[in-house]
């Protein structure tokens, strides 16, 4: 992990970590795509190895939040990788800290993110009015199936590995709601019909 205040354009919140840590892409993403988070998300993940049985059954939350954190910690403490953690002035706390802490993050530095990735609705809504009211910023906050786009994006992945990693994702975190699609596949566009069951596209 690199400490140092590099930031990257792409910062990503603790939930959206793991959530991409735990599909088959994830080795992609530490080889080809450079990401930032701050040290509140870096310690919730730090707090989920600790806390949660790495032995817990398969195909439950637990498991499912432990094997993914471990993932993204030891992504970040790789000094191959191209992920950097910043430290968030005050730091909050809370359930929320992580979120918040990378909204902070965005108000302070508005100017240096192109992408913040995290799942929940209204802190995306939050970030993205930041990102708007901002000058000369065309910075969006979006989706964790977005980070796989990225990927795909830069011809580091096909169309199926891409389609079948987000289903992978949607099912594993349980999103899989009207909204919670709506949002996966918002800012997305490529058409992943022919891949995934109805259910799972918008």
């Amino acid at each position: 992990m690199v400490d140092d205040d590099v930031r990257h354009p792409v910062i990503v919140d603790t939930d959206a970590l793991i959530a991409v840590a735990n599909t088959g892409l994830w080795s992609r993403i530490t080889d080809n795509i450079q990401l930032t988070t701050t040290n509140v998300c870096y310690h919730e993940l730090k707090r989920h190895v600790r806390e949660m049985s790495e032995y817990a059954p398969d195909e439950t939350r637990e498991r499912w939040v432990h094997h993914g954190s471990k993932k993204a910690v030891d992504s970040f403490d790789d000094e191959e990788t191209s992920f950097t953690t910043v430290a968030c002035v005050p730091r909050p706390h809370g359930e929320d800290a992580g979120e918040t802490s990378v909204k902070m993050e965005i108000e302070q530095h508005t100017e240096l993110y192109r992408f913040a990735i995290l799942m929940d609705a209204h802190g995306r809504q939050a970030i993205n009015r930041i990102f708007g009211d901002a000058d000369e910023t065309t910075g969006k906050a979006v989706a964790p199936t977005f980070l796989l786009y990225l990927l795909l994006d830069e011809g580091k992945c096909t169309v199926a590995e891409f389609c079948q990693a987000c289903g992978e994702m949607l099912r594993g975190e349980g999103w899989t709601g009207y909204q919670a699609i709506q949002a996966a596949w918002e800012a997305i566009p490529v058409d992943c019909s022919q891949y995934l069951p109805n259910d799972l596209v918008s």
